[in-house]
Order: structure tokens, then C-alpha cells, then sequence
């Protein structure tokens, strides 16, 4: 047996691609610090290029939003619709814009828009105490909170990552928030259904 070759990875500044090609004027980021990924297999260098949506504004996101913080598929969203949001101590939280959500989310989803989360609204806090916190003085108890499945448009949407990193900020437990990166993209991609004006 031959010597097995680990790939090696690393952000490069450019996207490798054809002069001339249809796709070279499309390219994007990948995050909003690389444009592409290149590795080493078998002694070939090979690359990774996106094409298509501008980063910033869609780049990918990555699976784990910030340790603590489960992401979840499918059949899990399902699952906590059946039972923590229908135990009544759970939400799900769709971070897009009233516009966007009113046209189609998840069944069940309730509309907190991603801005509403930033550390500089003013009613932030009152946010906090919609979804369970209590605050006495200075201190901030979340022992009462709704867990919270937060979810955007999909996987190059940071809207959803964004709120979560509100809620810690806030001092929102880690173990109560959850991550649904598919988004609605995913999930009709799946050709499961939305709800419209819920």
C-alpha cells in the first residue's frame, strides 16, 4: 500500500479561472476573507472557486455558528416544532425581513427581524423579555427563556448568524439557542412546504 496523502488546505487572495471564460466575471468570495480554498491531492494542486452570488452580502456560513450552539437538519427542525414549540417552550425564529417572511417560512415561524437582535436597538431588552428573560438590577436571568431555533434564507445567508451572535452578546445561553443553516432555501429545495401570511 502507498504512502495515503493528507490534503492540505489554504485561502489563496484570487479565484483561479480561465481568461476568457463565461464564469470568470461571476466569481465571488467563498467567506469575506477568501475568494477561493486550495488543497494538495496526490501531488496536484486543485482549487475551489465559487460562482454566482456576490460576498459579502451571500457569503457561506459556516455550520457552527459559535461553540454551544447546535445546528440542526430537516428532520430536526420537525422534531422541535412537535415538541419544544408545541410544549409552548420553544420558537422559531425566522430573522428575515416582515416582506420576505410574509410571502412564505416555515410552519410555525414566528418574524423577529435580524436587526432587532443588534446591540445598538434601543429595544433590544425588550426583546429579551418577550422570549423569557427577566432582569432584576443589573443581573439578567435566562432560566425561564424560550429555547430558540433561529433560521435565515439559507446556508449564504449571515442574517441568522448575526442574531445568534446578538443573543450571546446578550448573555442568551448557548444551550438555548439552536441554528437551522438550510433556511428556507433548503427546505423548499426539499419541497417541503411554507407557510404563507402566519
Amino acid at each position: 500500500m502507498g504512502e495515503r496523502m493528507v490534503p492540505v488546505f489554504r485561502a489563496v487572495g484570487l479565484t483561479v479561472a480561465l481568461a476568457g471564460s463565461p464564469l470568470f466575471a461571476q466569481s465571488s468570495a467563498i467567506t469575506e476573507t477568501a475568494r477561493s480554498f486550495s488543497f494538495t491531492m496526490n501531488g496536484t494542486e486543485m482549487t475551489i472557486s465559487r460562482q454566482g452570488p456576490t460576498c459579502p452580502g451571500s457569503c457561506i456560513q459556516p455550520m457552527q455558528v459559535a461553540p454551544g450552539v447546535r445546528t440542526l437538519g430537516e428532520l430536526e427542525v420537525i422534531a422541535f416544532l412537535q415538541s419544544t414549540v408545541e410544549a409552548g417552550s420553544g420558537l422559531l425564529i425566522d430573522v428575515r425581513m416582515p416582506g420576505t417572511f410574509m410571502s412564505g417560512s416555515l410552519p410555525g415561524a414566528v418574524n423577529v427581524p435580524v436587526a432587532t437582535f443588534s446591540t445598538d436597538n434601543p429595544y433590544r431588552d425588550d426583546l429579551l423579555s418577550a422570549l423569557g428573560a427577566e432582569t432584576s438590577g443589573n443581573t439578567r436571568s435566562f432560566s425561564n427563556a424560550f429555547t430558540l431555533l433561529v433560521f435565515g434564507e439559507g446556508a449564504d445567508d449571515r442574517s441568522a448568524t448575526d442574531a445568534i451572535t446578538g443573543l450571546l452578546d446578550a448573555g442568551y445561553p448557548e444551550n438555548k439557542i439552536l441554528y437551522y443553516r438550510g433556511g428556507t432555501a433548503d427546505w423548499t429545495r426539499l419541497g417541503l412546504n411554507l407557510s404563507v401570511g402566519q
